[in-house]
């Protein structure tokens, strides 16, 4: 079975994000995850466009999608990469797949909800079936979802800071945990 988790990353603080939830996918048995990183080689005149990585995602059982918070939002490369899938939104394509999101910006809050919200509406109006975290910041068991953020994976990273040191080693942790979630209910599906 196959994930594949699709992102833009401007300072690679999103980017290890992504890393850690490909970490997450791979601890769940017969489970292949992929990152596929938004390039800027993809845009001419200002649209996105790749046949061969919306090929990759036609091949996925789930599609994890994953921006920074820019300005309040997804990043200018993701809205144009979500704007190139109306070719899968017509013809259903990505219907009944699995998805799941992920953010990182500034701020504790810093507005990472709106860009989940906007990964979540996306991928419901191709028809997937959203996976959030699925756990509260007050259960010591998973030791994750400090800020309350119920519906993907976030972490915290000024632009400035090292990206070895940010997303911090308890975001990574809960987006290893929705790597392992999201590849759970593939397999789950799958039966």
């Amino acid at each position: 079975m196959k994930i594949s988790i699709v992102y833009s990353s401007e300072t690679h603080h999103t980017q290890r994000l992504a890393e850690a939830i490909h970490i997450g996918c791979h601890s769940v048995d017969n489970i292949n995850s992929q990152l596929i990183q938004i390039s800027d080689e993809d845009f001419q005149a200002s649209r996105w466009s790749n046949e061969k990585i919306l090929a990759e995602l036609d091949d996925s059982d789930a599609i994890i999608f994953g921006s920074p918070t820019f300005m309040g939002s997804v990043s200018s490369k993701m809205q144009a990469f979500m704007e190139a899938t109306v070719s899968r939104f017509l013809p259903e394509t990505w219907n009944g797949k699995i998805a799941a999101g992920f953010t990182v910006s500034g701020g504790t809050a810093g507005d990472k909800f709106n860009t989940l919200s906007t990964l979540t509406t996306f991928s419901m109006q191709h028809g997937m079936i959203w996976v959030g975290l699925g756990c509260n910041p007050f259960n010591e068991t998973h030791g994750i979802n400090a800020c309350g953020h119920y519906y993907g994976a976030t972490g915290r990273a000024a632009p400035d800071d090292d990206p070895d040191k940010a997303p911090s080693p308890q975001e990574l942790k809960e987006g290893q945990y929705l790597g392992a979630r999201v590849a759970f209910y593939v397999t789950q599906l799958a039966k």
